[in-house]
Parts: structure tokens; sequence; C-alpha cells
């Protein structure tokens, strides 16, 4: 209703457009489904671009006329009368008003135009999104991975994807995840009351962190890993490579020496420096099933590179219509391919 009364035509018709575009591309699970709302945003007879300059200019002017006239009063007076108090509280408001009125359009074609772009690109890498429940799932995985004992507060996965992967040698399906823990920790500090005596009293503070990753069906090794990353219950080095390189960054915890160095041998140690490069806090933790969770510090491995909006539409539908290739996930993945391929004559 608002929205009818503060905007009109194209920018009233083009704000209804995105709106319905953006509840259609979060429901949307298939390149057909979003290749219907891609469709439907062509079909728009309308400008893909808004027109806000009368928003700013009633935002300034109102802005300017409410600071003028109380400086002119203040400086008649020294003080505000009440009807200039009224003056001031009925411009901020219309100044505010008129503010949201005019940044709210560009607002909405940024979130719609980053959405599109990012289930597009999604598609492009094969990647759909999976239907969880965000503490179920999170104990799930934590019963398989040492990766996911973080947190002392609470564990949640708040993204989930099913994704494929077809290498030279070896194909997989993986799932491409989004972890989010809480630690809570108690902290005591001291003050001065009313009466000037030194007190104690606690407060309770919780700290946030995110880690991503894949998981998959490995089938190389059992209860391994070479971590880069405080992993919880992991223990002392089991082996160590002749790379100093690599002894900086990571560690490598096995069954046993003899396993460990079967599995790092040089050209799989020289694999995960170069993956260090690509990605932070790198673990890869190897269960006592054989299934593998690579974990990173990276949030951005399926993030559209693209920034372009649907106001510059001939360049946003070409970049809807081109292949979005999501460089650092295709990383991660040829580096696990890479090392399957290298343990493949060993075990």
């Amino acid at each position: 209703m608002l929205q009818n009364v503060l905007y009109y035509k194209n920018n009233k018709a083009l704000i209804s457009l995105l709106k319905n575009i953006k509840r259609q591309v979060s429901l949307s699970r298939s390149r057909q489904e979003l290749d219907a709302v891609i469709s439907e945003l062509k079909c728009f007879s309308g400008s893909y671009q808004f027109n806000t300059k009368a928003y700013w200019i009633i935002f300034t002017v109102v802005l300017l006329a409410t600071g003028l006239l109380s400086y002119w009063d203040w400086s008649q007076r020294q003080h505000f009368q009440q009807s200039t108090w009224i003056i001031i509280a009925a411009g901020g408001a219309l100044t505010l008003l008129s503010g949201i009125t005019a940044y709210y359009p560009h607002h909405i074609m940024s979130k719609v135009s980053h959405a599109l772009l990012q289930r597009d690109g999604l598609l492009d890498n094969n990647l759909t999104p999976v239907t969880f429940n965000r503490k179920a799932i999170a104990r799930h995985f934590q019963q398989r991975f040492s990766e996911f004992h973080r947190g002392n507060y609470s564990r949640e996965i708040h993204e989930l994807f099913k994704g494929s992967y077809q290498g030279d040698e070896y194909s997989f399906d993986y799932h491409y995840y989004h972890f989010h823990y809480v630690d809570e920790r108690i902290v005591t500090e001291t003050y001065t009351d009313g009466n000037g005596r030194v007190r104690t009293r606690t407060r309770r503070e919780y700290d946030h962190y995110d880690r991503y990753g894949l998981i998959l069906p490995f089938g190389l090794l059992r209860n391994f890993a070479v971590i880069g990353f405080s992993l919880p219950g992991a223990g002392k080095a089991t082996y160590k490579p002749a790379s100093n390189r690599f002894n900086k960054v990571f560690k490598v915890v096995a069954a046993s020496e003899i396993e460990a160095a079967k599995a790092m041998k040089p050209t799989v140690v020289v694999a995960f420096e170069e993956l260090s490069n690509v990605l932070s806090k790198v673990n890869f933790e190897v269960n006592d099933a054989a299934d593998l969770c690579l974990s990173f510090a990276d949030k951005d491995l399926i993030a559209t590179p693209n920034k372009v909006k649907i106001s510059e539409f001939e360049a946003f539908i070409e970049a809807l219509e081109g292949e979005q290739e999501f460089e650092k996930l295709k990383a991660a993945l040829s580096h696990v391919h890479y090392v399957m391929t290298k343990l493949d004559s060993n075990f």
C-alpha cells in the first residue's frame, strides 16, 4: 500500500516486478525454473532504470530548510520555540521518509540482481540447495567429523548445497556447507560502586565464528588428517615431510607414521602447499568411514563474481547467458581429485 503512495508509473511497476522476481528466484531449483524467471524479466515493457531524482531533490530541500530554520531560530533566541521543535520533528520525519524512498529502489535493484546472478552461478556449477534442519544436520556432521566439534554454546549449518564433480579419473558427489558456531565465555570485571567500593561482576559474552567446506566419499584413506587450522582432538603430528614450507602451514595426523609417509608423497605435499595459496585455514580430514571433510575459512567459494545490475540490462542478460565459474570451488575440487589420483596406487 505504501509503495502505491510513494512511487509512481515506471518506478512502481519496476519495484513490483523486482519483488516478484526475488520471490521466484528463492523458489527456483532448476535451470528451467530460473529461465522462466529470466523470461518474465525480459518481458517487462517499461524502463529498467529507476528515476529517483525527484525524491533526492525533496530530501535535499527538506533537509536544508529544516536546518536553516533551526539555525535562524537558535541564533535569534539561543533556544528553540515550541513551534520550531514541531517543525524540526516534522522536517526530520519528512527527510527520513524521502531519503528511504529515494534509497529503496536502488537497494532492491541491487539485492535482486545479486540473487539472480547467484542462483545462475550455482546452477552453472551444478549446485542445488538442500532442504535441512540447521541444528540436526550440524549434530549429524559432528558425529562424523572432528571439524564440527566446535562451539560450546551452539552449532548450526546455515547453507547446504549438493554438487557433482566429473574428473578425468574420478567422479563424485559432494556437499558444500556453511557452518556457524558460537562460543560462550564468562568475563569477570571489577568496578567501583556509588559508595566507592570495588566490586566484581560476571557477564556472558558470545563469540561467533564461521567455517565452510566440502564433504564427500573419499575411499582411499581412513582416520587421516592434514591440519592447517586447529582440529579438536587431533593430537600431535604423526609424520613430518621434508618440506619446510608445508610444515609451517600443516601437520599430518594418521594411524601410523608408515601410512602417513605413504600418503604424503612429494607431489601430494606440493599440492597442499599450492592449496594453501588459494584457501585459508585448511583442514583435510578423512574419518573412519573413509569420508572426506575439506574445511576452510573462505566464504567466497560459491559467490558470484559478477557485480552488474538489472539496470544495465544488456550487460546483465549477457552475464546470465554466459557460464560463471567459481574458481576457488574448482580449485578445491581439483585438489581433492588430484590427491585421489596420487593415492590410488598406494592404497
